[in-house]
């Protein structure tokens, strides 16, 4: 899910020709360690960040016009809750740049891996390393609602794979056994590899084959 990245000199903004707001040297660093971006391109994002940002932060709404560019609108409020639960920890409304370049490596996951290991730190909220059933189940329904699928239908099938996964019955789930997990339930990796239900694929067929009969 790409968002537009305006290009510029990247860096530093001066607002008003008083205050300059920087990239600092440790912040570029652990974002070249933490994201698939390399300097130049952090660079170029935080350049269009703080031209739509001066302030150096971004508020929810306007996050949400952001990704409904580029999402449905229900999408756009998943992803957008789930980023602002993660990152917005003292409740202000409002994310720096550092957590909004996170979030968005995150989003641009393609494979089902990637997408799991996003899923997961999303939702390990404390950053234990470690989620519990009820969060899997919550994982695994908003995966579902985000490509457009009933959470509903996902309850069961996450709770019967953590109790197959949780083997020495601690009620926790590390990262490494999450994402394999997953990888081995069929339908939730098939679901991550097309964005859509064996359910939903099968309707499609059928409306198909209703259509050229």
């Amino acid at each position: 899910m790409p968002l537009d990245k305006k290009r510029g000199k990247g860096g530093k903004f001066k607002r008003n020709n008083k205050k300059e707001i920087s990239l600092s040297a440790e912040d570029l660093q652990y974002l070249i360690e933490n994201t698939s971006y390399d300097a130049t391109e952090i660079k170029e994002w935080f350049s269009g960040f703080i031209e739509d940002n001066p302030g150096g932060s971004l508020g929810r709404r306007k996050m949400m016009e952001m990704y409904q560019a580029v999402l449905s609108e229900e999408k756009a409020r998943v992803f957008v809750d789930q980023i602002f639960t993660k990152f917005d920890t003292d409740n202000s409304g409002e994310i720096d740049f550092k957590e909004f370049m996170l979030a968005t490596n995150m989003s641009d996951a393609t494979s089902s891996e990637e997408k799991l290991r996003w899923a997961f730190k999303m939702y390990d909220q404390d950053s234990s390393g470690t989620i519990d059933v009820t969060e899997m189940v919550e994982i695994v329904g908003n995966l579902y609602e985000m490509e457009g699928v009933s959470k509903d239908t996902a309850i069961e099938r996450a709770t019967a794979v953590f109790e197959k996964l949780d083997v020495n019955d601690d009620g926790e789930l590390n990262e490494d056994e999450f994402v394999g997990g997953c990888l081995k339930d069929e339908s939730l990796a098939n679901l991550l590899n097309t964005g859509a239900s064996e359910e939903q694929k099968h309707e499609s067929e059928v409306e198909s084959s209703d259509e050229q009969s």
